[in-house]
This record gives C-alpha cells, sequence and structure tokens, in this order.
C-alpha cells in the first residue's frame, strides 16, 4: 500500500446562511422574473418511490412550491398530483406526460429528477438549456459521455446542480471528513469502500404471468417514451418499478445504486471530486437470473495519478480509511475508530448543525452558489464506477486519461457503451 502524506485544504460545509439569503428576491439573484411571494416553483419528474420522498421533503420546504409532476406511469403521476393537492388543499398541480412540456410549465424555476438511469443525462440536459436549476439523483448519468455532456450544459447555463447524495450532509460523514482532514490518524496509507453485494428482484409479476405479458405495456406506463434512450427494447414485465437497476440498458446494479454514497464520501474527502483515476483493473461475477445481468460481487481498485489507490469490494459497507495511527470507518448511522478517542479530534470550527441536504439547494439556488454535491463531483463518482464496469466487461485494466477523459492504448476497450453517449449534447 501507499504512504504519500496528504494536504487537505480546509472546507467549511456550503451552507449560505438561511436568515440572510432565504427570501433574497429570485428576480435579483437569476436575472429572471420572480414568482408570487418569491416562491420556488418546482416541478417534479419520477416521482415513483425515490421521487416522491424527495417531493415530500421539498413540499415541507418554506419558499418551495411544488407546481407541476411528471411521470411515464400515469398511476405515480395521479398519485404525485393527489399528494401534492392534498399538502396545499387545491387542486392545482399539474400532471404533465412528458418532461419537456413540464418544463414550459409557466414560471417554473427548478426541477427536482429522480428517473431511473437511463434518462439522466437526456432530462438533465433539457432542464439546464431550458434555463432550470436541478436536484437529481444518482448516480448522475448511466454512461460517461454523456455525464460529460449534462455538466458542459450546466455549466453553459449558469445552472444550480444538487445531486442526491445525501451522505454528504449527515452528521457521520461529515465527522468522517473532518477527522480525517484534521490529520486524526496521521499519513494515510489504505483507502477502502463497500457497497452492496446481489441482486434484489422484486417479483411484482407472479413469475407464470411473466411469459403472457413479454411485449405488452400495463395501459399506465408508456414504455416507448419510458425506454427511448435504451433504443428497441421490448417491454418486459419486471423491468418498471425497481428492477430496471438490475439490468445494464437501465442501470447498473449495486455497483452503480452505491456508488454516489460510499465512493463518494471518499473522493470528496480526499479531494477528488474534480478528477478521476489513471487506472482502473478489476473483477467482477453476474448474477445467474434469466433476464438481469448486472454485477452481484466484485472487487475493483482505482489508481490516481499521484499512486493514491482507491478499492472498492461488495463483502462489506461504508468508507474506510487507515493511516501511521490507525484506522476509522464510518458507514450510515456509524463511525468507528481503532481508537475510539481519535473520534474526538474534531477540529475548532466543525460545524454541528448544517442545512439539510434539500435545503442547501434551494439556499444556493437563490445565493447561485456551489451546492455541497455539485454536478462536477457526482460525474466523477459516477463514472468511477462506470470504469469498473468497463474493466471487468473487458478483463482488461483501463488505462485512463481523467483530464480528456478518455481511454489510452486499447481502441477496441475505448467502444465500450458505458463510455459513449447515448444522447445528443
Amino acid at each position: 500500500m501507499i504512504s504519500t502524506p496528504l494536504s487537505f485544504p480546509r472546507r467549511k460545509f456550503l451552507a449560505t446562511g438561511a436568515a440572510a439569503l432565504a427570501w433574497a428576491p429570485l428576480a435579483r439573484l437569476r436575472g429572471q422574473t420572480s414568482s408570487p411571494n418569491d416562491e420556488i416553483a418546482m416541478g417534479c419528474v419520477g416521482v415513483g418511490g425515490q421521487g416522491s420522498g424527495n417531493m415530500t421533503n421539498f413540499l415541507n420546504i418554506k419558499g418551495v412550491r411544488v407546481v407541476a409532476v411528471c411521470d411515464v406511469d400515469a398511476d405515480k403521476a395521479k398519485a404525485a398530483k393527489a399528494k401534492v393537492d392534498a399538502f396545499y388543499k387545491n387542486q392545482d398541480c399539474k400532471i404533465y406526460a412528458q418532461h419537456r412540456d413540464l418544463l414550459q410549465h409557466p414560471g417554473l424555476d427548478v426541477v427536482s429528477l429522480a428517473t431511473p438511469d437511463h434518462w439522466h443525462a437526456r432530462i438533465g440536459i433539457d432542464c439546464a438549456n431550458a434555463g432550470k436549476d436541478v436536484y437529481g439523483e444518482k448516480p448522475f448519468t448511466w454512461g460517461l459521455a454523456e455525464g460529460r455532456l449534462l455538466v458542459e450544459a450546466l455549466k453553459k447555463n449558469n445552472r444550480v446542480w444538487q445531486t442526491g447524495c445525501w451522505q454528504r450532509s449527515t452528521g457521520e460523514f461529515r465527522r468522517f471528513k473532518a477527522l480525517i482532514e484534521n490529520n486524526t490518524i496521521g499519513k494515510l496509507t489504505r483507502f477502502e469502500c463497500g457497497t452492496p453485494s446481489g441482486m434484489s428482484v422484486k417479483q411484482h409479476i407472479p413469475a407464470d404471468q411473466v411469459a403472457a405479458l413479454l411485449g405488452k405495456p400495463p395501459e399506465n406506463l408508456d414504455w416507448k417514451t419510458y425506454s427511448a434512450p435504451v433504443g428497441d427494447f421490448p417491454y418486459h414485465p419486471l423491468i418498471h418499478p425497481w428492477n430496471w437497476r438490475w439490468h445494464n440498458s437501465f442501470g447498473g446494479g449495486q455497483l452503480l445504486d452505491w456508488v454516489g454514497h460510499h465512493v463518494d464520501i471518499a473522493l470528496w474527502t480526499l479531494g477528488l471530486d474534480g478528477t478521476g483515476p489513471v487506472k482502473m483493473e478489476g473483477s467482477g461475477e453476474a448474477g445467474t437470473h434469466e433476464f438481469f445481468n448486472t454485477y452481484v460481487k466484485y472487487s475493483y481498485q482505482g489508481t490516481f495519478a499521484d499512486g493514491r489507490v482507491l478499492e472498492v469490494r461488495s463483502d462489506f459497507g461504508g468508507t474506510k480509511f487507515t493511516g501511521e495511527k490507525g484506522w476509522i470507518h464510518v458507514n450510515r448511522g456509524k463511525l468507528e475508530a481503532s481508537d475510539r478517542e481519535m473520534l474526538r479530534n474534531l477540529p475548532a470550527d466543525f460545524d454541528t448543525k448544517p442545512p439539510s441536504h434539500y435545503q442547501n439547494f434551494i439556499d444556493c439556488v437563490r445565493s447561485r452558489k456551489l451546492t455541497v454535491a455539485p454536478a462536477e463531483a457526482a460525474h466523477r463518482a459516477a463514472s468511477f464506477g462506470q470504469l469498473a464496469i468497463v474493466a471487468m466487461d473487458t478483463k482488461q485494466p483501463v488505462k485512463w486519461d481523467p483530464k480528456a477523459e478518455t481511454v489510452l492504448d486499447n481502441p477496441e476497450q475505448a467502444k465500450h457503451t458505458r463510455l459513449s453517449s447515448r444522447v445528443a449534447g
């Protein structure tokens, strides 16, 4: 293992001061006509499980008004409208079948984006080009090249982006980062991340009925729109909802579901939000399901230009750094160290009460400051997993130029679909 000493810049959590900014006029901050009472008007695209949860959080933020919802599943769209209307005690929430129509909603300011992975890039780019700020789910995009297109669209249009990697805004993960930055375990020698194994396929259609429903989408689901970024893909009754993530055409399994959480925390802590590895290698085991095909076990390692190696495995959970004085391991609801006294070594200016991840997005919409989980960081976290999939699929290490984002010395490997884009700019 390497033993390169690290020097971290001190960064405060990106709170913007709610008292000073929460009601700053939107017209002054964004150069647009402000909505009534300076409320931020939000549209929600993708209102299933995660999208519905995000919408509920935004409903409860002062100064935000959800005005429209959009989902290719008409039943989910109707349920989301009912929730919004019940909250506001009116019938004003508008339903749109297509996201481009929602983007034309009068006075719309921001979008909450929580579709399956294969739609993230196209919708995100369309939001940016329409002048909307976005709270978008992870992984940032399905493929690496389309992720760069989304980053550039957001930059070009000066849009605010917050990624739904909310661990950056929770106590134990922020403490982990602060402890590492405060040199608690000395010179760092090993960097490990654990993300889940397996494939939790939900059998929401009885097994003996699946064959009869192949190619026959239900009336409530616009399958043509749902599958559009993938291409000509016949309807399969197990894909929607939830199980899309277990098919490589739509998602990336546990590996891509979680690279935007525990691996993201490691990259954030190490100050690597703006770059990528120069080499990726690893191996994986695909599932045995007759239809779904993502990796269920894996181990991969990304090497950075300075020699640091970030290891990711599916046999444990969280982020663990080891140094000359011991180790610190963080996971959801848990922060451990080789010596518990180390956990007291927080810097004097550590902010113990940051705003919520959702509030941070709204604050930054008003201030135009960078969110705690910006687009470039989300793209780099997703690309770490995308490169791992390429290395495992091709059974060869990927030599990578993180600045140009190109494969070196392997033209065939460079053609891998995860490195291309399925959307135009």
